[in-house]
């Protein structure tokens, strides 16, 4: 390796793309022998796969065992070759965006509806438990003499908990597309395939994805013995995941980098699939609309309003305003401002849920108190005095 080569692959690392593309150009005009120039150089054509492929070829000109180009290599060719069977459909692509999400590469959870919360299990959505008397379903609580009754440790008296599938985001992975935001184009899989993985090993796959796992399972394990291919595919869990399975046979054809046929199936799988994303640090407890009414034996008494706990007032006043529940995100905010009356953000959010422009403008002061410098706070107790003036 020259000090081109390595001076290009440090501007690459840097992310100065031309500089490192001119640096790995003038290593290969000065050593035509320089594989690692070749094969870096490769890398930064990823935009014309004709150039890519002589850059390839040029590898493994100076080293025929070179894995990694072999790959590279083997896999441009197979994308020339799908690309031979223009489909009405797909075009050349072979693929097709996924129609269930759209491409998107999620749905709505399939538990919670894109709600991102569901109801409490402990309390059934009341939010309150009973010591001495069964639990009731009904929405609204009959407070009898001798019952003692507490909020539900579960969900702080909200009668919602995160959903534990989504974990509160309202959307999964798309379990058609496998996450990855395509499919293979069902119009002209068949003609793609048969030719080049045979009948046995063609039926397997568009079996697979096309949702009949058992069946697809069956046919791969019946040809472990004819075809190798067939055997890893059977072993990696395929006939399940069809389309979770392009990392597995890239590791595949590390080993086996003369195996067209599993460089063609990789070339018409779609790309590395959607990671999902870990879990927030902070999950979310929605506030239901209607809080339940109590009752004494004297008699209707005023509605309790149902707190959450201290620590979450804030952030579940703001999901309470979100889904449209003013008079609970005011009570939350009120109670907000009263354990932090330094919270800036608390008071923005208790500007917007009050009713008179006069206590909007009380709110907004609160702000400049704590942050001198809020400029869009200054201009809208501005714009609000304005209006009151003009009153």
């Amino acid at each position: 390796m020259t000090d081109l080569t390595e001076q290009g692959i440090a501007a690459l690392k840097e992310g100065r793309r031309e500089d490192a593309r001119q640096l790995l150009m003038d290593a290969v005009m000065q050593n035509p022998r320089d594989a690692a120039a070749w094969l870096w150089l490769a890398g930064m054509l990823d935009d014309d796969n004709e150039q890519r492929a002589d850059c390839l070829r040029c590898v493994l000109e100076i080293e025929p065992d070179n894995t990694t180009a072999r790959i590279d290599l083997e896999q441009i060719e197979a994308q020339h070759a799908l690309s031979a069977i223009h489909c009405t459909v797909c075009g050349t692509a072979g693929r097709i965006i996924c129609p269930k999400c759209g491409g998107s590469r999620t749905e709505l959870c399939s538990t919670c509806q894109g709600q991102t919360f569901c109801t409490c299990s402990a309390c059934h959505g009341l939010g309150w438990l009973s010591n001495e008397a069964p639990l009731p379903l009904s929405t609204s609580l009959n407070l009898k003499s001798g019952e003692a009754w507490q909020e539900c440790a579960q969900c702080h008296a909200t009668g919602f908990v995160d959903c534990p599938t989504c974990r509160a985001r309202g959307r999964d992975w798309c379990h058609t597309c496998e996450g990855s935001g395509q499919v293979i184009c069902p119009n002209c899989a068949p003609d793609r395939l048969k030719p080049v993985l045979g009948e046995g090993l063609a039926e397997a796959v568009l079996n697979a994805i096309w949702f009949d796992n058992a069946r697809a399972q069956m046919l791969l394990a019946g040809l472990q013995e004819s075809s190798p291919l067939a055997g890893f595919l059977w072993r990696i869990g395929f006939a399940d995941r069809p389309y979770h399975s392009a990392l597995r046979l890239r590791t595949w054809l590390e080993t086996h980098p003369d195996d067209k046929a599993g460089h063609y199936l990789l070339a018409l799988l779609p790309p590395v699939p959607y990671q999902q994303l870990p879990p927030r640090e902070k999950p979310v407890q929605l506030i239901k609309k209607q809080t339940p009414t109590f009752y004494s034996s004297a008699g209707p008494t005023t509605p309790l309003v149902l707190l959450t706990h201290p620590r979450n007032a804030l952030r579940d006043a703001i999901m309470a305003a979100r889904i449209g529940n003013r008079d609970q995100a005011l009570v939350l905010l009120l109670q907000a401002v009263e354990q932090e009356p330094r919270n800036e953000e608390a008071w923005l959010w208790l500007s917007r849920m009050v009713d008179t422009d006069a206590q909007r403008i009380e709110c907004l002061r609160r702000i400049i108190e704590i942050n001198p410098g809020n400029q869009a706070a200054q201009a809208e107790i501005e714009r609000l005095q304005k209006n009151v003036s003009g009153e």
